[in-house]
């Protein structure tokens, strides 16, 4: 039977692509909130204890940039300089413009222009697919890596692991072999947990605590066995 490895990867709230990611959801989220019409192209950036949004913007919206950055970040939990990130004292900078003449014209036009005459901006290009080999339709791989990066955050917040920190990574690679077309699941090949902590926990610790309250309530026994390779 030919067999093949798929890896997928999940980042924590607190890693430093995730924040900038839901600092610039929150800003379209409140431009859209006081005006549906808004033209958003926000970016965010961040390093040590800096957070810089910039882009442009056009909106009728009357919008607390910074407050939305000091909000999104306490919320997440970047509360001192102990865990990386202090929402209350940290430096923010925000360099918003209109959005350019040049690009408006090309997208937008909705109420005056056929759909085929609008154009698109290039913020993202995505692929995806959906597959019956999870309830959540979505590969075996993907949805462990989500799970334990979910649980992850969970055992931080609700004290469960109070070693832990906001930012954190999840990988798992799933064996899989090709039935006819199907790819089916055998086996959990590695699962690597990788995430910030404070400095009193020993490696071991840290070992036990996310066998016992992150990966065993996420990863169904029967994926793994003794060849699965751990890397916490």
């Amino acid at each position: 039977m030919e067999t093949f490895l798929f890896t997928s990867e999940s980042v924590n709230e607190g890693h430093p692509d995730k924040l900038c990611d839901q600092i610039s959801d929150a800003v379209l989220d409140a431009c859209l909130a006081q005006d549906p019409e808004s033209k958003v192209a926000c970016e965010t950036c961040t390093k040590t204890n800096m957070v810089m949004v910039f882009g442009e913007i056009t909106t009728k919206a009357n919008v607390d940039y910074e407050k939305i950055v000091r909000d999104t970040c306490r919320t997440i939990g970047f509360v001192s300089d102990d865990v990386g990130l202090d929402a209350d004292n940290c430096k923010v900078l925000v360099n918003i413009e209109q959005q350019s003449p040049d690009i408006a014209q090309g997208v937008h036009g909705h109420l005056t222009k056929r759909p085929e005459e609008i154009g698109a901006g290039d913020q993202g290009h995505m692929f995806g697919y959906a597959t019956d080999e999870t309830p959540e339709l979505m590969p075996l791989s993907h949805v462990l890596a989500t799970k334990l990066g979910a649980k992850l955050t969970e055992a931080r917040k609700n004290g469960t692991c109070a070693w832990l920190r906001p930012d954190g990574k999840t990988q798992v690679t799933v064996e899989y072999y090709n039935d006819t077309g199907a790819m089916v699941p055998i086996r959990v090949h590695t699962v690597l947990i990788s995430t910030h902590h404070d400095e009193t926990v020993t490696k071991d610790e840290i070992a036990a605590d996310l066998v016992e309250h992150v990966i065993k309530p996420v990863i169904p026994d029967k994926y793994l066995d003794e060849n699965t390779i751990f890397h916490l």
